[in-house]
């Protein structure tokens, strides 16, 4: 009988090592685990940022490119209305209104397409990372809105035609060979004149509004990714409650069969 005492408590306290190495290794393993996981999520969430940092920066591009061009094109409208009146006259100023919208507001609205190009591949990034976290049952996320910067894009394109429309009529007026400037002519350039500057003003909103949902979308990633991490640190502290529960547990284990 005294045999088989020892054997069990022998096999007891084997057993009670073993849990107390399980978990010693599963403290570490918690740990592991856990700053692996933080190291993945702020690598997605860094991802994210980077994203939105190239938002901000081309949006902040653009509506200077914008607001110094809706600048010249007001110019060039009071310019049109002042000489219209004696356009003849006056067809030195408007040559050099047309060149210098050739030299400046046509390549300015090539840098505006330009500048928007990685704006709209950074927001197709958050655009897939939110569509990602959505599948989660946890998550529900609305995505930056794409389609406000393709509407962007057409009307870039019809800036574009625009503005070469504008540039041929100032160049048809400034013709020496015109004996009469129509005053059709000068009004089809002041209409030319304000719709550039209307469609510039729908750009600026667009990508402002866009640059907004950003921001504000930036801010409740702030908050998820500080509330994940939270999480994650909690998981890790509760575990390893957990099992050093069980490594005081059979530490009585072993000093009681030794008594």
């Amino acid at each position: 009988m005294a045999v088989l005492d020892r054997t069990v408590r022998a096999v007891a306290s084997t057993i009670a090592v073993l849990f107390i190495v399980l978990s010693l290794l599963g403290i570490a393993g918690v740990w592991w685990i856990d700053r692996r996981a933080t190291e993945a999520a702020l690598k997605a969430f860094g991802l994210v940022e980077a994203a939105a940092a190239v938002v901000n920066a081309g949006v902040a591009r653009v509506d200077g490119l914008i607001a110094t061009s809706r600048t010249e094109v007001r110019q060039a409208a009071e310019t049109i209305t002042a000489v219209g009146a004696r356009a003849e006259a006056n067809r030195p100023v408007l040559t050099a209104l047309g060149d210098r919208l050739e030299t400046s507001l046509a390549p300015r609205i090539g840098q505006m397409q330009q500048a928007l190009a990685p704006v709209r591949d950074a927001v197709g990034t958050i655009s897939n990372v939110v569509s990602l976290a959505n599948s989660l049952p946890i998550v529900s996320e609305n995505a930056p809105r794409l389609a406000a910067l393709d509407d962007a894009f057409n009307r870039l394109e019809q800036l574009s035609a625009d503005s070469t429309q504008l540039r041929a009529t100032l160049r048809a007026i400034a013709d020496p060979q015109v004996s009469h400037v129509t005053t059709e002519a000068v009004a089809a350039l002041t209409g030319l004149t304000q719709r550039i500057d209307s469609r510039l003003g729908e750009v600026q909103a667009g990508v402002q509004g866009v640059q907004a949902d950003i921001a504000a979308w930036q801010r409740r990633l702030d908050e998820r990714k500080s509330r994940l991490l939270f999480l994650f640190n909690l998981a890790a502290l509760l575990m390893t409650l957990m099992l050093a529960w069980i490594l005081y547990s059979q530490v009585v284990v072993i000093r009681h069969h030794r008594r």
